[in-house]
């Protein structure tokens, strides 16, 4: 009888688990870059210095909007999360040489 209860414990857990996954990205909502704050774009500017900002997610962290930028500088893609008042919470950097170091590591 117990691996019964397991089972139905377990099948559970895992839709709970989804379910809270998918509540957690439904908030992010794709937005033109001309409705975001300019202390918000200016802010993601000073953090990336030459950054061409291409788009743009909009989305609710702890109560708090947060805008989502992405854009290139010198080759390389950003990401940077900033409030609508300026303030920079991450800087994402997505290198291509990272990922090719990884790719060799794997012949090893």
């Amino acid at each position: 009888m117990r691996p019964f209860y397991f089972v139905i414990v377990l099948a559970l857990t895992c839709t709970v688990g989804c379910a809270s996954l998918e509540s957690e990205h439904e908030d992010e909502k794709e937005i033109p870059l001309s409705q975001v704050p300019a202390e918000a774009v200016q802010a993601a500017q000073r953090a990336v210095p030459g950054i061409t900002l291409a788009e743009a997610e909009i989305e609710q962290e702890e109560g708090c909007t947060v805008y989502e930028l992405e854009g290139t500088a010198d080759g390389i893609e950003y990401e940077i999360e900033v409030t609508a008042d300026g303030k920079v919470l991450e800087v994402e950097r997505q290198d291509q040489d990272d990922e090719e170091d990884d790719d060799e590591n794997d012949d090893d």
